[in-house]
């Protein structure tokens, strides 16, 4: 295949799935005065969830997945406890374009009683799941989101990680990374140490 013939693929590629996306997108969401689509906290909280901590998929009911009875333990929106007002860790912003406002949202989940890392998952209107990232993939212990947000396009993240000395229960690491969503993927970028 030639070059003006991959150029012509890719070119249908993306008209087809800019028509898609424009005659599905407004249809699952809710609307937004200003023409996009808005993710609330309460879609969120019967959010789908992806495979976490050993637990089969599915939506969650009040932020949490309903238990399954081979496995122990739960899956849900993680609790913040710093701010009052806000008991979850969400946060909302455009994440893919149009004066849409969509989600990241902060789970976690143990087995049994074994604490897991806290993963950071991305929704459009729906809510529909962009994909998500696992911070445990990035710091290799059981990572805690201290800040999320969403600006320029981008999910801001802020966790602790455990160093190699550290107890279970008190990371000493601070990090910190960029989430983005690129139309196809989700993938962090911009991994530091901020300590």
């Amino acid at each position: 295949m030639n070059n003006g013939d991959k150029r012509n693929r890719w070119s249908m590629v993306s008209v087809v799935c800019a028509v898609v996306i424009s005659v599905v997108t407004p249809a699952t969401g809710s609307a937004d005065p200003a023409g996009g689509t808005v993710v609330t906290l309460q879609q969120l909280l019967s959010a789908p969830v992806p495979a976490l901590c050993q637990h089969d998929p599915g939506n969650l009911v009040n932020g949490t997945l309903p238990q399954q009875e081979s496995h122990r333990g739960h899956v849900g929106i993680a609790r913040r406890y710093d701010q009052l007002g806000e008991p979850y860790k969400v946060a909302f912003g455009s994440l893919t374009g149009e004066d849409n406002t969509d989600a990241a949202m902060v789970t976690d989940c143990s087995a049994g009683g074994v604490p897991w890392p806290e993963t950071v998952q991305l929704y459009t209107a729906g809510p529909t799941r962009l994909g998500g990232v696992d911070l445990g993939d990035i710091t290799h212990s059981r990572e805690v989101v201290t800040d999320l947000s969403i600006s320029d396009g981008l999910v801001h993240v802020t966790w602790l990680a455990n160093a190699p000395g550290d107890g279970e229960c008190c990371p000493s690491i601070q990090m910190a990374a960029d989430v983005r969503w690129d139309g196809l993927t989700v993938s962090a970028e911009n991994v530091r140490r901020i300590n």
